[in-house]
């Protein structure tokens, strides 16, 4: 008697598992964000690339925002690059730091993610982390070299979490040496302007006693 096994979920024969239009991702982009490693598998076994590009996403980026670090550490496993974006620039490390997934923005710094690279809009995962308040990731990519000293459209990391009323994430990042001093080239303003215009008296002194203004 022949016995006939397959792996589940085994990809169609018909489907072209590289070709990425506006309107869909490839097949492996959706397996990796839904965080189906069967899929995955079966998919990358049949030689769908791993490093497809889909309008929004790769498979990397899907499996980072799904979370499922198995999918993340065998995609990186099959070859995939850390550092692959769709045009956006949205690495899976801003992905994994906006999320605050300490393990999966670990595994991909150890896979060689460049840890300052910078999106479209000018954003970090140090960025993404700070603004959404993941405060493990954010000491996590300090203790790597994340630039603590960024901008984006004239507005420092720091102005932009003083921004948010986040008190603690300013000392975070005032005390790994975010400048104070700092002016957006657009109107001048500083953290300390910030603090005042939205009225928060524990950041505007935390920001005196830090030096601003002075």
């Amino acid at each position: 008697m022949l016995l006939l096994t397959a792996c589940s979920n085994p990809p169609a024969k018909d489907v072209n598992l590289g070709i990425v239009t506006a309107e869909s991702a490839t097949p492996l982009i959706a397996a990796a964000g839904k965080g189906d490693i069967a899929r995955v598998k079966a998919l990358v076994e049949s030689k769908a690339p791993v490093n497809a590009r889909g309008p929004d996403a790769t498979p990397l980026t899907q499996a980072a925002a799904n979370g499922n670090d198995e999918v993340v550490w065998y995609l990186l496993r099959s070859g995939a690059e850390p550092d692959l974006a769709p045009p956006d620039g949205v690495t899976a490390l801003m992905v994994a730091s906006r999320e605050g997934n300490g393990r999966i923005v670990e595994m991909l710094l150890r896979a060689g993610a460049e840890i300052n690279s910078v999106n479209a809009t000018g954003d970090t995962a140090l960025a993404w982390a700070a603004r959404n308040g993941n405060l493990s990731t954010v000491k996590l990519l300090l203790s790597r070299g994340g630039n603590v000293n960024v901008a984006r459209s004239g507005e420092s990391l720091l102005m932009q979490v003083v921004g948010q009323n986040d008190l603690l994430m300013s000392q975070v990042l005032i005390d790994a040496g975010a400048d104070v001093h700092y002016r957006s080239p657009d109107d001048g303003e500083t953290a300390l302007d910030v603090a005042r215009r939205v009225g928060n008296e524990d950041l505007v002194m935390l920001l005196v006693q830090s030096g601003a203004g002075s």
